[in-house]
């Protein structure tokens, strides 16, 4: 119990020091403890329904200690959603997310992880996409916790497009492990995945990113960058693209790597006054940063450069 009310206390922070919408929800455990939701947004148990032609925020907030909880998002056709999820999973805890998005709606989500827990907690995130929906999605995954996160979104709709962004860090004896697949179900289809990584200390990280193109859905494409930078000799990273491709007029591609840090940029920046510590902090924002450059969307790209901040500081 008193872990739970320190869990609950830490929620509240993050809330007040978090919070960018006035429309919101929190859970916790599976349970709602507050909410202010507007009529564009219905919620029945834990199931939130987006509806109306006008473009609607919410933010979203998520404590589990030790349980498996469960969240779904169902967005109407047309419907325009700029959604900001924050997580504080403990204690071994799993957190199942569903998102259905209608045709033609247009989609932004951030996801912050803010479990500093050195437990294992797990997610996993699936989704389908209707026809000409646009779905773009951010990942922040900086928290102190060792992570299994497993990520899944199809497009089952002609010329829908998903965009995925992740900046994750692993240090300590932190052990994190990405799966994320975009999957084509449908001819025209878009899905594009640039995922960056620091590794430092003992932490581990391993990312297999998976485009997965159906036979018939021509025309489709699947791109995907994984980048990840070791920082000290007792880290360990992984970077794995893969293309499952059932169709020959597709357009896809991959890169992946995995890189020592420059020694000489840690030497000028300590040069210039820095500690070893703060110059480290300062060339793990910067290999994140490129997370940043690349969105179009200005809510994820000013949430992406808050939660980095805090990387830099």
């Amino acid at each position: 119990m008193m872990i739970f009310m320190i869990q609950f206390l830490d929620l509240v922070v993050i809330m007040e020091n978090n919070s960018v919408y006035t429309n919101y929800i929190v859970f916790s455990n599976g349970e709602v403890i507050d909410e202010s939701l507007p009529g564009a947004i219905r919620r029945k148990g834990n199931s939130l329904y987006f509806s109306g032609y006008q473009k609607t925020d919410c933010h979203v907030f998520l404590n589990a200690d030790h349980i498996e909880t469960d969240i779904n998002y169902y967005f109407a056709p047309s419907t325009q959603v700029n959604l900001v999820e924050t997580r504080l999973l403990n204690n071994n805890a799993v957190l199942n997310r569903k998102l259905v998005i209608g045709e033609n709606a247009q989609i932004n989500i951030f996801n912050e992880n803010h479990s500093d827990d050195q437990s294992l907690i797990s997610f996993n995130d699936y989704g389908e996409t209707a026809a000409n929906a646009s779905v773009q999605i951010g990942y922040a995954e900086l928290s102190d916790a060792s992570i299994r996160g497993n990520t899944e979104y199809s497009m089952n709709g002609e010329n829908a497009q998903i965009r995925l962004r992740m900046a994750a860090l692993s240090d300590s004896n932190e052990e994190k492990y990405y799966r994320i697949n975009l999957i084509s179900n449908a001819p025209g289809t878009i899905g594009i995945m640039d995922n960056y990584g620091v590794s430092k200390d003992s932490g581990k990280m391993t990312i297999d990113g998976i485009g997965t193109i159906k036979k018939g859905m021509h025309k489709s494409e699947s791109h995907q960058t994984n980048k990840i930078i070791v920082f000290d000799k007792d880290a360990y990273a992984s970077a794995n693209p893969y293309l499952l491709i059932d169709d020959y007029d597709v357009a896809a591609s991959h890169a992946a790597g995995v890189g020592k840090m420059d020694a000489s940029h840690l030497y000028y920046l300590e040069s210039r006054g820095l500690s070893k510590r703060q110059a480290m902090q300062l060339i793990t924002y910067g290999y994140l940063k490129p997370v940043v450059d690349i969105v179009d969307n200005e809510m994820i790209k000013s949430r992406f450069e808050h939660s980095l901040s805090k990387v830099g500081a």
